[in-house]
């Protein structure tokens, strides 16, 4: 038997199941993430990290990156390390037309495969739900998946 979903039906599905795994999903905040350098922690100007309203500075539900800088093992130019960017004084500007790429770690998209089987079936539909919530035009998705 074939199951015919409509594209808000769908769009209407995964939102629920991001609300139903990601306590908080609705009230994310955003702010520059960070990567591991010689230093210790340092800010990725090339990232803007998601998190749920209680989580930890570092732990993100996902990114908004310059998917031309962006490395997600943080093998950047040495002075990056050496002190904070000057974009990272600031708070990061989602609209800022650099940051085009969502990227989603294995950890999250593990969650979400557990209801909607791989991320062929709902990361389109991710990537429009970001999209209309924060006015946002992104048209990239990465999502790790071991």
């Amino acid at each position: 038997m074939k199951i015919i979903i409509t594209e808000s039906q769908l769009n209407n599905l995964v939102n629920n199941v991001l609300t139903m795994l990601f306590d908080g999903f609705n009230d994310l905040w955003a702010f520059w993430a960070s990567y591991n350098c010689g230093m210790g922690e340092c800010c990725d100007p090339y990232a803007i990290g998601f998190h749920l309203p209680d989580a930890e500075y570092n732990n993100y539900l996902f990114k908004l990156v310059d998917g031309s800088k962006y490395d997600d093992d943080g093998d950047y130019p040495e002075e990056l390390g050496d002190e904070l960017p000057e974009p990272c004084y600031e708070s990061p500007d989602l609209r800022d037309p650099r940051f085009d790429t969502i990227v989603i770690g294995d950890d999250v998209s593990e969650e979400i495969n557990k209801y909607l089987d791989s991320s062929d079936n709902w990361k389109e539909e991710f990537l429009k739900i970001i999209n209309d919530r924060y006015g946002l035009s992104i048209k990239d998705i990465v999502v790790f998946e071991y």
